[in-house]
């Protein structure tokens, strides 16, 4: 979910219940703590590890997300964000235990939100790393990212006036709204495959990215829900094996080499963030040249930009070199 939609739902919730200044802003602090995680992404650039030093990794559990709720509500009790705090939204952050309960509460409810959306949190790191989702909204909806912004911008210029149950109840409503539409379309994309298919929310408010496993291949389709319109993106070997007459290579080499590349903290890190994988394995100068790739966003990527594709490409492929 967007950050200002993270944000405005537990300031609004603790303005329209009353509580103290320095209790809300934790609220509001705890909102927004998990996504500080993204200060971590050049760790994991430097030395890859398998801690989920990513966005939406470690901070986004719930051991890792009271201790992000710490720290965060630490540094805006800090010059200088205390002062602008307090002079933007009558806020007052302290550092006590009551005011963390409250942010560790804000983190709760940035969990459930982002729970909701597409591959979901960890919650359960670092005893279990998998991703707890229910797959309804992309990462961001557009009238809850704009909704959740002009109600922000009335707080910091309005404060006096805004009514913060009406505000609050508006903004759940468009929650409700936007989430039984994505729900009912998601039912609708599935229906329309066989009991394999998965659907997954794209950018677009009706469109998805819906999953197929036929015959050792993912099968890759668009779903435009307003036309009922299915567009065929592509399919993907699950595994894929490439070699030269001139090299000589054995089956228990291939698996060796996958063992040994699936224990890589950058294989798992991979494997963690992705939809699911396909692997393209070539076996040259005695060596295997892997690529494990994630066929969903392969077929999202195909058609976009070049400096978009550059970005996004540790998304869409990682290549392995096994000796």
């Amino acid at each position: 979910m967007d950050i200002f939609t993270h944000v405005a739902i537990p300031l609004l919730l603790g303005r329209w219940l009353k509580r103290s200044g320095d209790e809300v802003a934790a609220l509001a602090i705890g909102g927004l703590a998990p996504d500080l995680d993204i200060f971590l992404l050049p760790i994991n650039v430097i030395h890859p590890n398998f801690f989920l030093l990513v966005h939406r990794g470690i901070s986004h559990s719930l051991l890792f997300g009271f201790l992000a709720a710490l720290l965060a509500l630490r540094l805006f009790c800090a010059a200088p964000l205390q002062p602008r705090v307090s002079q933007h939204l009558g806020l007052n952050p302290k550092f006590t235990r009551r005011a963390i309960l409250f942010a560790f509460a804000g983190v709760l409810i940035h969990l459930a939100l982002d729970g909701l959306t597409t591959q979901g949190v960890p919650l359960l790191f670092p005893f279990d790393p998998a991703r707890w989702s229910a797959e309804i909204f992309f990462y961001t909806e557009t009238p809850l990212l704009l909704a959740s912004l002009g109600i922000l911008i009335f707080e910091v210029k309005m404060q006096k006036i805004v009514d913060h149950r009406k505000m609050l109840l508006l903004l759940l409503l468009l929650l409700a709204i936007t989430g039984s539409l994505r729900l009912a379309e998601k039912v609708r994309a599935e229906g329309v495959f066989d009991d394999d298919a998965t659907a997954f929310p794209a950018p677009n408010l009706f469109e998805w990215t819906v999953l197929t496993e036929e015959e050792g291949c993912f099968g890759v389709y668009g779903y435009h829900a307003l036309s009922g319109e299915v567009l065929f993106d592509g399919n993907f070997p699950k595994m894929d094996i490439i070699i030269s007459q001139k090299e000589n290579f054995t089956e228990h080499g291939l698996k060796e080499a996958l063992d040994r590349a699936e224990n890589l903290p950058q294989v798992k890190t991979f494997r963690w963030k992705a939809y699911d994988v396909a692997i393209s394995a070539a076996f040259r100068d005695g060596g295997w040249d892997l690529v494990y790739m994630d066929p969903v966003m392969a077929a999202r990527m195909k058609d976009q930009s070049s400096p978009l594709k550059g970005f996004f490409s540790g998304l869409v492929f990682l290549d392995v070199r096994v000796e």
